[in-house]
């Protein structure tokens, strides 16, 4: 099963196709999320995104201040540690960006209008070679309501809410005084789900 922090970027991900949905949001938002996941207790996260500069933060209060940064155009993922002072350099979330910027050539066929977080939404099947769900996705690239599976397992998030707001560039700048540390591919995912 992937971690609940890769299901909630995998979400950002949408793709080309004859009709397809705007797929990253067109302005700055903070959107609260609900993740559930087969047999784990559900999940509140945040995710806020700078629109200019196509960067996520992600963040689970559970999860004692760690937080996720993404630079999708450059395809980056690192995870910040405070506890430790530490930035996490994973090959493996970088790869999982890379996928969401990408598009992952995923495929959209309408299915209707939906309504979440007091929004309304198009309604995709969404369909690619690692899996299928559904998903909805408003005009202006917010998805507000997921549910899929893959070869990993399945999830369900829903949008509880969304604030359209300004989010400064340095929320989603590493902090400088923090140390770098890579790990080996496999091994930041070994480690989530251990916790």
């Amino acid at each position: 099963m992937k971690t609940p922090g890769l299901i909630l970027l995998g979400l950002l991900c949408a793709g080309p196709a004859a009709a397809a949905p705007v797929f990253l949001p067109t302005r700055d938002v903070s959107i609260n999320y609900e993740l559930s996941t087969p047999g784990q207790p559900t999940q509140n996260y945040t995710l806020d995104y700078n629109a200019a500069s196509e960067r996520a933060r992600v963040e689970n209060p559970a999860q004692g201040g760690i937080y996720f940064l993404l630079n999708l155009p450059q395809g980056q993922a690192q995870v910040i540690v405070p506890a430790l002072h530490a930035i996490v350099e994973a090959p493996d979330f970088s790869s999982l960006t890379h996928m969401i910027f990408t598009a992952d050539n995923a495929n959209f066929t309408p299915l209707g209008r939906g309504h979440y977080a007091g929004m309304a939404c198009q309604k995709y099947l969404v369909l690619n070679t690692q899996g299928s769900g559904t998903a909805c996705i408003t005009a202006d690239g917010v998805v507000l309501h997921f549910s899929g599976h893959d070869a990993h397992g399945s999830a369900d998030i829903t949008a509880n809410s969304v604030t359209f707001t300004s989010e400064p560039p340095n929320n989603f700048a590493a902090p400088s005084a923090f140390s770098n540390i890579t790990l080996p591919p496999g091994a930041l995912a070994a480690l989530l789900q251990s916790n």
